[in-house]
C-alpha cells in the first residue's frame, strides 16, 4: 500500500511540476525580425480569395478565420454564421503552407472551460492544429475587453491558462497564443485580463476607428511582447466616411511602421452585405472599393517589411512536434 501511495504521489508531483514549469522561455513563437510584418487576409473564404487577387495573385503569409470552442465548427467543415463561409481545412487545401490566425470565440463558455467541461474540445482543437503542420496564431477569447463579450477578468485568465496548458500537455508546438484587446478605453484597464507573461506569445489590438491603442502598445513594449493588429478595417463610424477612407489607410501604414507592428491582419469584406453585421452599417472594407484605395494599398503593401507566403519560412521556423 505504501508503495502504491508513493507511486501515486510521484505521478501527481510530476504532473504538478509539468504545469509549473511553463515559463517565459516557452513563449516567443513565430516572431519575425524587428522591421518585418507578417501579412494576413480574412475573413471568409471568398474574401480571402479576393484578397489574393487584389494583391496580383500573391498569397499573404496567412489567413484569418473564426471558431467557437463550444462546437469547433469551421475547422474541418465549412461553417457560415452570417459572415460568409469559413473553413480551416479549405484554407489549408487552397494555400498549402500558409499560416492561420484563428479567433477562438469563448463568449458564454468561460466557466465551462475553467470547470473542464470543454477539455474534449480543447483536445480536438489541439490535435487539429498539430495536424495542420503550419504556424497557427490562436486568439484565445479575442477582444477580451469588449463590453459586449462580458468576459469576467478572473474567469478569462483561468480559461486562457487552461487552454494553453492543455495545448502543452498535447505537445502542440506550432501554435502561438495571442492576447487580443478590443483597444478601447475601459475603467479596469487591460491588465485585469492578463494571464501572465509565461502564457502569452503576442499582444494584439483591433484597429478600426476611434479606438485607443496606446495602452496595449505600451503594455506590449513593457512586457517584451510583439505587437499584432489582429483585426482591421476602415469601418464607417467615428467619422470614417467613405471620403476619409484613403487617409485611414495612410495613417494605418504609418502606425505599422512607427510601432513596429510585426503581424497585420486585414478584413477584406463588405460588412453591409453580411447578415450578421448589416444592421450596424459599417460600410464596405473591400480593398477594391475604389481605385484610389486599391492604389494606396498596393503602393504601401509593396514595402519589403511585409512577409508573404512565398517568403514566410525565410523569417519564421516551424518547431518539431511529436
Amino acid at each position: 500500500m505504501k508503495k502504491i501511495l508513493a507511486i501515486l504521489f510521484a505521478v501527481i508531483s510530476f504532473v504538478g511540476i509539468a504545469f509549473a514549469q511553463r515559463n517565459i522561455d516557452m513563449t516567443g513563437r513565430f516572431i519575425p525580425p524587428s522591421g518585418r510584418t507578417l501579412l494576413f487576409g480574412g475573413q471568409n473564404l471568398a474574401d480571402c480569395e479576393e484578397f489574393v487577387q487584389i494583391n496580383n495573385g500573391r498569397a499573404p503569409a496567412g489567413f484569418m478565420f473564426y471558431v467557437a470552442l463550444s462546437d469547433l465548427k469551421g475547422l474541418s467543415e465549412i461553417n457560415n454564421v452570417g459572415t460568409g463561409d469559413m473553413s480551416g481545412d479549405e484554407l489549408l487545401k487552397r494555400h498549402p503552407g500558409a499560416a492561420l490566425q484563428i479567433g477562438l470565440y469563448l463568449v458564454g463558455s468561460l466557466k465551462e472551460v475553467v470547470d473542464g467541461d470543454l477539455d474534449g474540445n480543447i483536445k480536438d482543437l489541439g490535435k487539429w492544429i498539430k495536424k495542420s503542420n503550419v504556424p497557427v496564431f490562436l486568439r484565445i477569447g479575442y477582444e477580451f475587453d469588449l463590453p459586449d463579450n462580458n468576459y469576467d477578468p478572473d474567469l478569462y485568465k483561468k480559461a486562457f491558462i487552461r487552454i494553453v496548458e492543455k495545448m502543452d500537455s498535447l505537445n502542440v508546438k506550432n501554435v502561438a497564443f495571442v492576447w487580443h484587446s478590443y483597444a478601447a478605453s475601459n475603467p479596469r484597464g487591460i491588465q485585469a485580463w492578463y494571464p501572465g507573461d509565461e502564457y502569452v506569445d503576442w499582444c494584439a489590438i483591433s484597429y478600426f476607428a476611434g479606438n485607443d491603442w496606446i495602452p496595449m502598445v505600451k503594455f506590449a513594449k513593457a512586457h517584451s511582447k510583439p505587437l499584432m493588429i489582429a483585426e482591421s478595417a476602415p469601418m464607417t463610424w467615428y467619422g470614417v466616411t467613405d471620403a476619409k477612407k484613403p487617409d485611414w489607410y495612410r495613417i494605418l501604414f504609418k502606425f505599422i511602421e512607427e510601432k513596429d507592428v510585426q503581424a497585420f491582419c486585414y478584413i477584406n469584406c463588405n460588412w453591409d452585405a453580411q447578415p450578421m453585421f448589416e444592421q450596424y452599417h459599417w460600410g464596405n472594407s473591400k480593398l477594391n472599393f475604389t481605385e484610389e484605395i486599391t492604389k494606396i494599398w498596393l503602393a504601401n503593401i509593396a514595402n519589403p517589411r511585409f512577409i508573404w507566403l512565398d517568403n514566410l519560412y525565410d523569417y519564421i521556423k516551424m518547431p518539431q512536434s511529436k
